[in-house]
């Protein structure tokens, strides 16, 4: 068995577990959601290097006898540096996090991964009112990963049992964005434009269906509800 390799990741989280060391939640495509061990005290090159939200490629090493991954090295492809700086996006960044964690990438982690990757890299390239819409199209791609999402009939209209439990209302437009995320290219889904109203009924029906298929509340909207 092959103790070291290496492998894309995604940063999701880091906490302290000692003086100088970090249990680091990582997204990978090939083995899902992991927990490896980083060590080094502030001044290591890895601690800059192995930091929330960076991704790219990781060196890993695995210690079966203390039942234990290490960190070895990591070759950063993207910083994701505006996060630190827009409140809205870090929130989002972490509700992407979460459901990926909760989820256990929905049984198929290279998709997952994907979906997580290409959702930080578009936030990073946009500001916050695109980072919002972006928000809406990631859940509900993840709502189709998770096999749970509503189809809409050859009318537009969702059937009645996929939405029934949903106590709003979800317009005509609201549901062709929608329809308009599940079968149009992403590049001309990006161009299209909703207006104030019809954002905010397609925020409350994704963040709606997203955690009662969880079947948990999601920590992140619950702290982060003023600010998503």
């Amino acid at each position: 068995m092959q103790r070291s390799y290496y492998t894309k990741a995604i940063v999701l989280n880091l906490k302290e577990t000692g003086e100088n060391n970090n249990s680091v939640t990582l997204l990978t495509p090939d083995k899902g959601v992991i927990y490896a061990t980083l060590y080094g005290g502030p001044k290591s090159k890895l601690r800059s290097l192995v930091a929330q939200w960076h991704s790219g490629k990781i060196w890993l090493y695995d210690n079966p006898e203390k039942k234990q991954t290490k960190i070895s090295d990591m070759e950063v492809s993207n910083y994701h540096e505006t996060f630190g700086q827009d409140l809205f996006k870090m929130y989002a960044a972490s509700l992407a996090a979460e459901i990926a964690i909760k989820t256990r990438c929905a049984g198929s982690p290279e998709q997952c991964y994907k979906l997580v990757l290409g959702f930080l890299d578009g936030m990073e390239l946009c500001d916050e009112e695109q980072s919002r819409l972006g928000l809406i199209r990631f859940l509900w791609r993840y709502l189709a990963l998770m096999g749970v999402q509503p189809e809409a009939d050859e009318d537009g209209v969702f059937a009645p049992e996929a939405v029934s439990y949903y106590n709003g209302s979800i317009s005509s437009k609201a549901v062709g964005y929608l329809t308009a995320i599940s079968h149009l290219e992403p590049s001309k889904v990006r161009q299209l434009s909703v207006s104030l109203n019809t954002y905010h009924e397609l925020k409350d029906f994704v963040f709606f269906l997203i955690s009662s298929n969880l079947g948990a509340e999601l920590n992140t909207i619950k702290t982060g509800i003023g600010i998503l």
